[in-house]
C-alpha cells in the first residue's frame, strides 16, 4: 500500500453532519497530526470557495480546495486551476431553464455568488439545509445573468429543482449536444453545471501534479454521484454508510456515517498505523 500524502473529502453528508456542522476540536487535532506527517487535506465540494472557507474559519488557510465540483482548485491559497465559463455558456444555461420557472438558478464566481430572482419565490429551496440557504442570501440577486459584473470570473452554474426532477432535468440537459457544460447532481435537489471533462477527480489530479504525487497516494471520502469520478480515481476510496449505492459500489470500503464522524475516525485509524 502506497503512503498517503493527500486526503480529500466531500463536505455535505460526508464530512459534515446533516446540520452542516463538524467536530472542530477533533478535526483540529487531526489536522495537526496530518501536517506533522506531511499529508495535505483537501476539501472536495460542489460548494463555492467562500462557502467552505466560512465553514472552516480559522482552519481554512491550512487546507487545499477542490471546489465548484472541481472547477476551482487551490493549494495552500495558490490557484492551481480555474477553468472559467464564457458568456455564451452562461447564456445557454439560462435559456435552457426558460420553460422551467420552478428552478432556482445560481452562478458561482470568484468574488461572489449570484442568483436570479428572489429566494422567497422558490419552494424547491425547502429541500436545502437552512444553513445553505442562508449562505445563498449572502449572494447578489439579479434579474438575469447578463447583469453579472464584467470583471467577475464564473466557474459553475447551479440549478436547484424539486428532488424528483433532478435526474430527468440532468439527462435532458446532457442529451443536448449543443450545450458545452455537463449537468451533475450534487444533492438536496441541486444540479451543478461545469465544463465537460471537469469534475472532482480532475481537480484532485491538478493538486497531485502540483505536489508531485501519484494517484496511489490519494485517499478520498464521498457519498453522492458527484463523487464517483474521484472515488474511481483515488488509490483509496471510502464511501459513507449513508452513501448512494453507486458510490458504495466503487469504494474500497464502506465506513461509518457522516453523523458518526466516519471520515475523522478512518483518518485517525490510518494515522495510528504509521
Amino acid at each position: 500500500m502506497s503512503e498517503i500524502k493527500l486526503i480529500a473529502s466531500d463536505m455535505d453528508m460526508t464530512f459534515l453532519k446533516a446540520d452542516g456542522t463538524y467536530n472542530h476540536e477533533r478535526f483540529t487535532k487531526l489536522l495537526d497530526r496530518l501536517e506533522q506527517e506531511g499529508i495535505h487535506f483537501a476539501v472536495a465540494s460542489g460548494r463555492s470557495l467562500w462557502m467552505v472557507e466560512d465553514i472552516f474559519g480559522d482552519l481554512s488557510s491550512r487546507l487545499d480546495y477542490v471546489v465548484e465540483n472541481g472547477a476551482y482548485v487551490l493549494a495552500q491559497g495558490k490557484v492551481v486551476a480555474d477553468p472559467k465559463l464564457n458568456a455564451q455558456e452562461i447564456a445557454d444555461f439560462e435559456t435552457f431553464f426558460v420553460d422551467k420557472p420552478e428552478a432556482f438558478l445560481l452562478a458561482a464566481g470568484a468574488k461572489s455568488l449570484y442568483y436570479r430572482g428572489k429566494i422567497a419565490n422558490y419552494p424547491s429551496l425547502e429541500t436545502m439545509p437552512t444553513k445553505l440557504v442562508e449562505l445563498f442570501k449572502k449572494g447578489q440577486s439579479l434579474a438575469d445573468f447578463s447583469q453579472i459584473p464584467i470583471d467577475e470570473e464564473i466557474f459553475k452554474m447551479t440549478a436547484i429543482v424539486p428532488v424528483t426532477s433532478v435526474e430527468a432535468i440532468s439527462a435532458e440537459y446532457n442529451n443536448q449536444r449543443t450545450l458545452t457544460l455537463k449537468a451533475t447532481p450534487s444533492g438536496y435537489g441541486a444540479i451543478d453545471f461545469i465544463k465537460e471533462g471537469y469534475h472532482k477527480a480532475w481537480g484532485l489530479e491538478q493538486l497531485l501534479k502540483h505536489y508531485g504525487l501519484s494517484q496511489d497516494q490519494l485517499m478520498v471520502f464521498g457519498d453522492d454521484v458527484n463523487d464517483l469520478e474521484m472515488m474511481r480515481f483515488a488509490g483509496q476510496a471510502y464511501a459513507m454508510k449513508n452513501a448512494k449505492s453507486a458510490v458504495k459500489a466503487v469504494a474500497n470500503q464502506v465506513i461509518a456515517s457522516n453523523e458518526a464522524e466516519g471520515v475523522l475516525a478512518t483518518i485517525e485509524a490510518y494515522l495510528a498505523k504509521i
